[in-house]
């Protein structure tokens, strides 16, 4: 597991989170597939750091007043996450290969998204 920090602000994670999930809907007002997928894809690898920057601030002690808020936007991205592996088949070893710096955590949460998974033979 990565020990990145992201030392982001709240009002900043907040936004970002906001504009994240505004994407969800852009990518479906798409009619090409294989843009879907690479619009799909960059928000992926974005909202798996968000994910990770919402926890790192869910756990701030500065923060804690604020703690439940952003666990329900991790959760709620979390969601959004599978729903977009699923939805556009993302490949999360694409993204991994990304990941060159290390800097995604842990992303073991994701494995049960449908079409992450090896098939079976």
């Amino acid at each position: 597991m990565a020990d990145k920090k992201y030392h982001a602000t709240m009002s900043g994670v907040l936004a970002w989170a906001n504009a994240e999930l505004e994407h969800v809907g852009r990518i479906a007002s798409v009619e090409d597939k294989d843009l879907q997928y690479a619009y799909a894809m960059s928000t992926v690898n974005s909202m798996m750091h968000l994910r990770d920057a919402l926890f790192e601030l869910a756990n701030d002690k500065k923060y804690s007043w604020k703690k439940e808020e952003f666990l329900r936007t991790h959760d709620s991205v979390v969601r959004v996450l599978k729903h977009l592996i699923s939805e556009y088949k993302i490949n999360l070893k694409t993204i991994k290969a990304f990941n060159t710096r290390h800097t995604l955590k842990n992303t073991s949460y994701l494995n049960n998204a449908r079409g992450t998974r090896k098939n079976k033979k």
